[in-house]
């Protein structure tokens, strides 16, 4: 008899869990790279997890050294990213987030050299789909802008640069 009442309020303790986790879209994380970037040698990803149903988290890391004449210049980020989806589905839809990292920029010509690293945050606006029979292909759309916090005199005396970003990322999402 005491097993019945361990078995029935275990039941009872774990049926409202399994509903709550049926309830969600189904995906926990999105994996994906840009591979139109990577074309002109910028090598982007991602990966993105689910923390509730309007809000994620993610890292993001880029690279680029462009092939400049007679210089040598390298680009290299990550940053956390937090994304909200008003409409409660994870990786799909509309989203606006933000993002905080590091960035580390290096210069080298015949004349000067110098490279620094500082704090960058970012701000993002995204469209996204999951599409096929098993919901798991991911494609991404975004716009957004960051601002990189360098003060190394040896790259400038206090510069504090922004620019914008944009993104079509393509992934799987599980």
């Amino acid at each position: 008899m005491r097993f019945n009442a361990i078995s029935v309020a275990a039941l009872v303790c774990l049926v409202p869990r399994l509903a709550s986790a049926q309830e969600r879209t189904g995906k926990a994380a999105v994996i994906s790279i840009q591979p139109i970037s990577a074309m002109l040698t910028v090598y982007s990803g991602e990966a993105e997890l689910a923390m509730s149903r309007s809000a994620t988290i993610g890292f993001g890391a880029t690279y680029w050294s462009p092939d400049v004449i007679d210089a040598d210049f390298n680009y290299l980020s990550g940053d956390l990213k937090f994304r909200y989806y008003p409409e409660g589905r994870p990786f799909q839809g509309f989203s606006f987030g933000g993002s905080v990292g590091v960035t580390h920029l290096s210069a080298n010509d015949n004349s000067t050299s110098g490279s620094a690293t500082g704090p960058s945050i970012g701000v993002m606006l995204d469209y996204n789909w999951l599409l096929g029979t098993e919901k798991a292909f991911y494609i991404g759309l975004g716009l957004g802008a960051k601002t990189l916090f360098i003060s190394d005199k040896s790259v400038a005396e206090t510069a504090t640069l922004h620019y914008p970003t944009m993104r079509l990322s393509v992934g799987w999402a599980f």
